[in-house]
């Protein structure tokens, strides 16, 4: 139980940062302090239980990188029970590595929250089996904003021009940061061609998912001395503090 009681702790370490100073009144008070660690320890035991029956050990919710992860263990039982077969009815299966993910995203939302988010992509033109292709290979979309998505989406089809299956296959599309790397990539892309200067077609995936270094090494350094202020509008766009960045070098 050594594993447990660590992951216990985290918990213990997530309460402190969201409490600050106030934690500490629960160190005063013996009882209710004990009362916590008991009850947080009967509900993570019988939670552990239960996602090992579902293929996942405490091990994989220690590497867990977020609080979210060790949250499974927190949670009322009959509420993580819910979320295993709301994920399952997504199309999850628990032998799938993205089980996991897709436990700690629906976790996080309640049942009409998904049930909005499922509506919006819906909206957007996604097919039945569309969304299930998102939620099984990219289950963390449906932890984004209801604004998050439809910006992301709106733009992916109307500016780069992708079509609904496109965008499916590769959910990880919408994870990127509109702000700071789709929408930079796009225009600065769209820069080079317009001075004539860059004629073959690339995959948008490939674009928007190469590292930032790669990225600068193929697209912004062998141009900037070609065009006045490209590197400069591209990293203020990078960085936010321009809206439009590499926009304006086309007059937008």
């Amino acid at each position: 139980m050594d594993l447990l009681r660590c992951l216990l702790r985290r918990q213990w370490v997530m309460l402190k940062f969201v409490l600050g100073n106030a934690v500490r009144l629960l160190h005063k008070n013996a009882r209710y302090y004990s009362l916590l660690n008991k009850g947080v320890e009967k509900v993570a035991k019988q939670n552990l239980t239960f996602l090992k029956q579902c293929g996942i050990n405490a091990c994989g919710i220690a590497r867990g990188s977020t609080m979210y992860s060790s949250r499974l263990l927190t949670m009322k039982p009959m509420y993580l029970r819910e979320v295993v077969a709301r994920v399952e009815e997504f199309g999850l299966d628990r032998s799938s590595r993205m089980f996991h993910h897709g436990l700690i995203a629906v976790g996080l939302i309640s049942k009409e929250t998904a049930a909005r988010k499922i509506q919006l992509l819906e909206e957007l033109g996604f097919s039945r089996d569309d969304l299930l292709v998102i939620i099984r290979k990219g289950p963390n979309v449906m932890a984004l904003s209801e604004e998050k998505i439809r910006r992301t989406v709106e733009f992916l089809k109307t500016d780069v021009g992708l079509e609904e299956r496109y965008i499916a296959q590769r959910p990880a599309l919408l994870l990127y940061s509109f702000e700071r790397r789709l929408l930079p990539r796009h225009y600065l892309i769209k820069v080079i061609r317009t001075k004539g200067l860059l004629n073959c077609e690339f995959d948008y995936y490939s674009l928007a998912s190469m590292s930032e270094k790669d990225f600068l090494q193929r697209f912004v350094d062998p141009y900037k001395g070609r065009i006045p202020g490209l590197a400069d509008a591209y990293a203020s766009s990078c960085s936010g503090e321009a809206a439009n960045g590499v926009a304006s070098l086309l007059g937008l």
